[in-house]
C-alpha cells in the first residue's frame, strides 16, 4: 500500500493484518506498541515485553466494539421514533449481533496470538529495519572499548546480581541498573565471561559481599545455585513466582488466566521492576513480597515502600 498524497508505503495492511478479529495493525499501531515497549525510546526491551505492549494496544481497542454496539442501538430507537419498521428491524438486528459480540470479546479477551505477533515483528525488520533497542539475543559476551577492570573497585561494588537467562543480563545492563545500584549483573553460568574473574575475586576479597539471585517462575533457586561458576552458599533468592506475576493488575490485563502461570521475569515493565529491584536492595527484602503488596496497575508504577 503507498499513500497518495505522500508516497509513503505501508508496510501493514490494515485489512488483512489483524492483531485480532476486530483490531488491525496498521504502521502508526505498530510504531505506537514499540514507543510504548520502550517508555518513548528510553529503555531497552525484550521481545516478551514488546508482545506484552502489543497486548495492551489490541484490549484497549476493545472499547470500540462497546461504542459501535452503542451508536448502531441508539439508530434503532431513531427508527421506533420515525416508525420506520425496516430501519428499526435492521439496526436492532445488526446492533443486536455487534453488541454481543464486543461483550464476549470484552469479557473472553480476544488477543494477539504469540505466534502471529512474532510473524508481524520478523516482518518489520526484514523489509522495515531493526527495531530500536530491541534485545533479541545477548550481545555483551565482550567488554566494552573503555572498559577497565580497575573501575569497578574504583566505584565499588555492593552487590551481585545472578540471573537464569543471558537476555535478563542484556536487559538490566543496556538500562544501566547495574550502575544504579552498584552491582555486577552476570547469569549462574558465568556470562559474560569477562566479568567470571573479577567477581571470583571480589567475593573472595568479600566473603559477605551480598549476591542475589534473579529469576523467573520457570526456573527453581536450588538448580540454580547447584549449577551456578560461583561458590555461593550465603544467597538471597529474589526470584519471582507464578502467584506474584498473577497478582499484578498490569498483566492481568493483558494475558488469560491459563497464560499468567507460565510467564517469563521480563514481562514485568522495567520501569516496574527496576524500581522494585533497587528497593529491595536498598532495604533488604525480598522482591515477590514487594511486588506482591503492590498490585501494580500500570507500567509506570513505580512506588515501593
Amino acid at each position: 500500500m503507498v499513500c497518495k498524497s505522500c508516497s509513503y508505503k505501508f508496510f501493514f495492511d490494515p485489512q488483512k493484518d489483524k492483531l485480532t478479529p476486530s483490531v488491525s495493525l496498521h504502521d502508526n499501531r505498530f510504531k505506537a506498541i514499540i514507543n510504548h515497549a520502550s517508555a518513548n525510546d528510553t529503555y531497552y526491551f525484550t521481545p516478551n515485553q514488546l508482545f506484552s505492549s502489543a497486548r495492551h494496544f489490541a484490549r484497549e481497542s476493545k472499547i470500540g466494539c462497546i461504542i459501535i454496539s452503542v451508536v448502531i442501538l441508539a439508530a434503532g430507537a431513531v427508527g421506533i421514533t420515525a416508525e420506520i419498521i425496516v430501519l428499526l428491524l435492521f439496526a436492532i438486528l445488526i446492533g443486536f449481533v455487534v453488541f454481543v459480540a464486543g461483550i464476549i470479546s470484552f469479557f473472553r479477551g480476544s488477543r494477539p496470538k504469540r505466534k502471529t505477533w512474532d510473524r508481524f515483528v520478523k516482518y518489520w525488520e526484514d523489509e522495515v529495519q531493526p527495531i530500536p533497542r530491541l534485545i533479541q539475543s545477548p550481545a555483551l559476551s565482550d567488554p566494552p572499548p573503555d572498559w577497565k577492570e580497575d573501575d569497578i573497585y574504583d566505584y565499588g561494588v555492593s552487590g551481585i546480581i545472578l540471573c537464569d537467562r543471558k537476555e535478563t543480563v542484556d536487559w538490566l545492563v543496556l538500562n544501566q541498573l547495574h550502575t544504579q545500584t552498584n552491582t555486577l549483573i552476570l547469569t549462574t553460568k558465568g556470562y559474560p565471561d569477562y566479568l567470571q574473574k573479577i567477581t571470583k575475586d571480589l567475593l573472595e576479597n568479600q566473603p559477605d559481599l551480598n549476591v542475589y539471585l534473579l529469576h523467573g517462575p520457570e526456573t527453581a533457586a536450588e538448580s540454580l545455585i547447584n549449577h551456578c561458576f560461583l561458590p555461593i552458599s550465603n544467597v538471597t533468592d529474589l526470584g519471582v513466582d507464578q502467584t506474584t506475576l498473577s497478582g499484578l493488575t498490569v498483566l492481568r490485563k493483558r494475558f488469560k488466566r491459563k497464560e499468567l502461570k507460565s510467564l517469563p521475569l521480563d514481562t514485568i515493565p522495567y520501569r516496574t521492576l527496576s524500581a522494585a529491584l533497587t528497593y529491595c536492595l536498598a532495604n533488604g527484602v525480598l522482591l515477590g513480597s514487594v511486588l506482591g503488596a503492590n498490585a501494580m496497575d500500570s507500567d509506570t508504577d513505580t512506588s515501593f515502600g
